[in-house]
């Protein structure tokens, strides 16, 4: 994979359904939604209607399975800022800067977001867009988190690990079962061996037929929940 373009059709062509996306990275729906499309907002000084630009790229608009790989990486890593309590009205500036400085649509899944788009994010003074209260240190560990997730490939995300598969390698990669959740080292999606599960089928019988230790099972069933 030279770039995240139009010509890697596996990385830009629709696969997901928003809701099922949203699913996959643990993001809300509606918030899902608001960072494909953008959404209007009142402003609160003017009393006037303002609109924010889509922050994921190739998003289709419609019903159905309108999600490209990239657009769902790039969820990935919005969410991941979110969760450590990055807010959005400083994480929405920041990708517009990732974008203009580092000169690239795609910038949140450039490995560059690692190197020089991280000391983008984390200057100071007027132009201080991510950093919460200038904890520094606290986003320069959540880039190293990073490393840990996301696959790299020519300098772009190729796959992620899902991490709240806390026992259990789950990936999401476009080129494997079309980018379902997959457990690596089987090559099994997460939901073929839930589907059992939800028939009624013994977990012990479940887990000899698939390879997987008990504990890895619970933990696919528990995430599931």
């Amino acid at each position: 994979m030279q770039t995240p373009s139009d010509s890697d059709l596996a990385y830009t062509s629709p696969i997901y359904s928003q809701s099922e996306a949203a699913r996959i990275i643990q993001a809300p729906s509606t918030s899902f939604a608001r960072w494909a499309h953008g959404h209007k907002f009142r402003q609160r000084t003017e009393g006037e209607w303002g609109e924010s630009a889509p922050l994921l790229t190739g998003v289709e608009a419609g019903r159905g399975v309108t999600v490209p790989f990239n657009a769902l990486a790039e969820g990935f890593i919005i969410e991941s800022f979110r969760r450590v309590g990055l807010p959005m009205a400083r994480i929405r500036p920041a990708i517009t800067v990732l974008r203009n400085e580092i000169g690239l649509e795609n910038a949140l899944l450039s490995q560059r977001l690692m190197t020089d788009g991280a000391e983008i994010l984390i200057r100071n003074g007027d132009d201080d867009l991510v950093v919460v209260r200038n904890h520094q240190g606290m986003f320069k560990e959540v880039v190293a988190e990073f490393l840990k997730s996301i696959r790299y490939e020519d300098g772009y995300v190729s796959l992620i690990h899902l991490p709240t598969f806390e026992v259990v390698d789950v990936i999401v990669d476009p080129r494997r079962n079309s980018g379902q959740p997959t457990i690596d080292r089987l090559g099994v999606r997460v939901d073929d061996v839930l589907s059992r599960i939800r028939a009624g089928e013994d977990p012990a019988e479940v887990s000899e037929d698939f390879g997987l230790e008990s504990r890895e099972l619970r933990s696919l069933i528990i995430q599931a929940a």
